[in-house]
């Protein structure tokens, strides 16, 4: 003999498993994911998934001028003909003695030397004041190019790291999104995207100097 209301017990059980597998059923990832583009301005880009490692992605447009944001590898940054195909000239460097900026000297290119893997190295971020202003040439520079049309790359060696933070720290800036959500979305645009070690710390301290930034403008 059976144990007394065990078969209730199994259809209860089953009952709340396919209204759980419902339930997920009925999430529209489709939507989901043109909201996404959207928080980015990349709705209209024709943009499929991205591969889990890509030499470069878009992660940003502008929406007046149209101008994209990209981050990618030290490759991309090294490969002129690549660079022709993104329209990109100006470049955000956040390499040290492992790269180089390749073209330099050519007048067409524009570089910020952007060092973001040394920030415990000095004392800019100890406090918010000095947060605000460790990211301000980054912002300053991505902000102001890409308002005048030009297209943007960031790039480290594998633009998965440095590369990596420094553009999630842009969609925090850029979106006005917190860590944890611009994280998300970059990951999704460029899923080689990693902040590791000290990375989620150096962003967790981003959000919380826009925040304190923003209490004391209200």
């Amino acid at each position: 003999r059976g144990v007394p209301g065990a078969s209730n017990a199994n259809d209860v059980t089953s009952a709340a498993m396919a209204a759980a597998a419902a339930s997920q059923d009925e999430v529209d990832y489709a939507e989901a994911g043109r909201q996404l583009l959207a928080t980015v301005n990349l709705q209209d880009e024709g943009l499929g998934t991205p591969q889990r490692y890509s030499a470069y992605n878009a992660i940003w447009k502008h929406p007046e001028t149209g101008a994209i944001l990209y981050c990618g590898n030290a490759d991309t940054a090294k490969t002129k003909k690549v660079l022709d195909a993104i329209g990109v000239r100006r470049i955000v460097f956040c390499q040290t003695s492992d790269g180089a900026c390749h073209f330099e000297r050519d007048p067409q290119f524009k570089y910020l030397k952007y060092p973001i893997g040394m920030w415990r190295q000095s004392d800019s971020c100890e406090d918010d004041a000095g947060t605000l202003a460790f990211f301000k040439p980054l912002f300053d520079f991505v902000e102001g190019e890409t308002s005048a049309g030009n297209n943007v790359l960031i790039h480290c060696l594998a633009g998965a790291h440095r590369a990596g933070t420094a553009s999630t720290a842009c969609l925090m800036h850029l979106c006005d999104l917190g860590r944890v959500e611009a994280t998300k979305i970059a990951k999704k645009l460029r899923p080689a995207i990693d902040p590791i070690g000290s990375f989620p710390q150096l962003l967790e301290k981003l959000e919380a100097a826009r925040e304190a930034a923003r209490a004391g403008a209200s």
